[in-house]
């Protein structure tokens, strides 16, 4: 995670919106683009106890200059982005395949994504771990991060208040991007 770090902070904040830009708007050259439909979970630890969410998602998969991949999820309202590269190593199935990775998955600029509001107000998901896998047109997303609460200056500007923790996941299947 300390590689991720050091890459994420060696981007100048120009570059990074001009990259998000490019990703959000489609303009630029991309290696590929796909979609994935699926379910998502998301469980939160909170100081005022357990919460969770789950559903229906639609994730947007695009991958850059052949080592950077942004991930969007609409319906929460977040962006990611990871580290990419195709790997081989053993299957579901004990055999050898080739499968895409996705390391040190992160929100793309800013940390955090703000949590579903039925789940509270003034809530963020701050993503620490996460990882990826594309194997036989199918992405598996692990996160874990903590949750904190505030408005979004403060959480910009790392002011907010830590009030628990989180995981989430996302399993989907390729879809033919219209």
């Amino acid at each position: 995670m300390t590689h991720a770090i050091k890459h994420f902070r060696s981007k100048s904040i120009l570059a990074g919106l001009l990259f998000a830009a490019t990703a959000l708007t489609g303009c630029g050259e991309d290696d590929l683009k796909r979609q994935y439909q699926g379910q998502y979970e998301l469980d939160l630890q909170l100081d005022t106890g357990a919460k969770q969410s789950a559903g229906d998602l639609d994730v947007g998969f695009n991958v850059f200059n052949d080592d950077d991949a942004f991930i969007t999820m609409n319906k929460l309202q977040c962006s990611l982005s990871a580290s990419y590269r195709t790997m081989k190593g053993p299957g579901a199935d004990g055999g050898e395949v080739e499968y895409e990775d996705l390391q040190d998955v992160r929100p793309d600029q800013i940390r955090a994504c703000p949590v579903p509001v039925e789940l509270g107000e003034n809530l963020w998901l701050d993503f620490r771990l996460g990882k990826g896998r594309i194997e036989n047109s199918q992405l598996s997303i692990d996160y874990s991060g903590t949750v904190v609460r505030g408005t979004f200056e403060e959480v910009a500007n790392g002011q907010a208040t830590r009030v628990g923790t989180f995981g989430y996941t996302f399993l989907g299947d390729e879809v033919e991007v219209p």
